[in-house]
């Protein structure tokens, strides 16, 4: 259970909370609660707590709605096709920061964004990051409800967590998962859960409603030319950027319009200690024996510190690496100009240098040329974002029509459960 210093569940609180979270996750994992005539005080005080809890954090979510302009030349004819896509993001400030991932407003032409109070803003993105997939958008003069920041190191192998997103201009998907633990392969968070189209740049919540991370996933499309996208809907396994690595990234987004990185300058693979083919011709891979380094920049902080290409890296600052994007995330967070203890292998014989973290040396490519508005483009503009908002208020009502299905369909099983048991 994640308890940061002001909990939502009081110390009195506690046993209730724990039955409410096994109870859903009985149901959530298949398990069957039978339904009688008599009062389901469990189910009622689970349902409390959700909704308390939804509550709490719902204002914090907002939908992100985006429209990409495509422009193709066939046979000397140019084509214009428009694509909308609707994902989710997160209120990071009260200055109207929100945070999403970067796959929902790449190569966005116009951002509209959608609080649940029923407020349209358009945004403006403030920092893309490809390499992390984590965005920050801004809209002026709303009101908004910064979330919480939780601690994503508290996200231990089986602790719960709330899953939202609000695609549709309500919590089109609301889900309780369970951490699996971090994938190393790409340093998420794997959780199991259940989620609908539309939730990427979802919010992560821990069981006190603070934020431990940013959904990653698929958005909500419309009008796709090839005719739909691949989805990850159904899964049951759902993606989670921890919420230490978003803080600073984030920052950096807001501050400077960019993710500064440290750079250390090598090249690095991971290595085994044996691959072998058993009796079922299954290639079978030994543990892993640490990492080599391929290559070394020249003028960088491996080369002055003295790595060579064939070294065996085996810790910094005392940490063991065992992994390249380990061995990523670690450096890239660091503050620049911060010195590292590398300790490697060579030759059979341990060795300990030290050296100094500089910025990540920036890319040779020339800036994207600005966009220029002029007057009857912003007009022309204006009218699509107040079309955007037509579609997206139809597609709402769509939504909720089949909420209300849903929920009636619910309540006639229950009615038929409960008669059942009569004698």
């Amino acid at each position: 259970m994640i308890t940061p210093s002001n909990t939502v569940f009081p110390s009195t609180r506690h046993g209730k909370a724990f039955v409410f979270f096994f109870t859903l996750g009985l149901l959530l994992s298949g398990g069957f609660l039978r339904v009688t005539a008599q009062p389901a005080t469990t189910l009622n005080m689970m349902e409390k707590e959700m909704i308390a809890l939804v509550k709490r954090v719902e204002h914090s979510v907002a939908t992100v709605i985006v429209q990409r302009k495509h422009v193709t030349n066939i046979n000397g004819q140019i084509i214009t096709d428009w694509t909308r896509a609707v994902g989710s993001g997160v209120v990071l400030h009260k200055d109207g920061y929100i945070l999403t991932t970067a796959g929902v407003v790449t190569h966005a032409y116009d951002i509209l964004v959608s609080f649940p109070d029923g407020q349209y803003r358009s945004g403006k993105i403030v920092g893309v990051d490809l390499l992390s997939d984590i965005a920050v958008i801004r809209v002026d003069s709303v009101s908004v409800s910064p979330v919480l920041l939780g601690d994503s190191d508290d996200a231990r192998p089986g602790a719960w967590v709330l899953l939202l997103s609000n695609a549709y201009g309500t919590p089109s998907s609301i889900s309780l998962g369970i951490v699996n633990g971090i994938r190393k392969e790409d340093v998420l968070l794997q959780v199991s859960a259940i989620l609908s189209r539309g939730f990427a740049g979802g919010a992560a919540f821990s069981t006190e409603g603070r934020l431990i991370g940013l959904i990653v996933g698929e958005t909500g499309n419309k009008t796709i030319p090839s005719g739909g996208i691949i989805s990850s809907e159904g899964s049951g396994v759902v993606s989670v950027i921890p919420i230490n690595r978003v803080k600073t990234f984030a920052r950096h987004l807001i501050e400077y319009g960019e993710i500064r990185r440290s750079w250390l300058g090598v090249y690095v693979e991971k290595i085994w200690d044996s691959i072998n083919i058993n009796a079922e011709l299954n290639v079978v891979v030994g543990k892993s024996d640490g990492m080599e380094i391929t290559d070394v920049f020249p003028d960088s902080p491996a080369e002055k510190a003295g790595l060579q290409k064939g070294d065996r890296l085996l810790e910094i600052n005392g940490i063991s690496m065992d992994h390249p994007i380990m061995l990523a995330e670690f450096v890239i967070t660091l503050p620049i100009g911060s010195k590292i203890e590398i300790k490697y292998l060579r030759d059979d014989l341990e060795n300990i240098t030290h050296t100094v973290l500089v910025p990540q040396p920036r890319l040779l490519e020339e800036p994207p040329e600005e966009r220029v508005v002029d007057e009857d483009e912003a007009l022309r503009n204006l009218d699509m974002l107040q079309q955007m908002i037509l579609e997206h208020e139809m597609e709402m009502e769509q939504h909720k029509l089949e909420l209300e299905q849903l929920k009636q369909l619910w309540q006639d099983r229950v009615r038929q459960v409960g008669s059942a048991d009569r004698p």
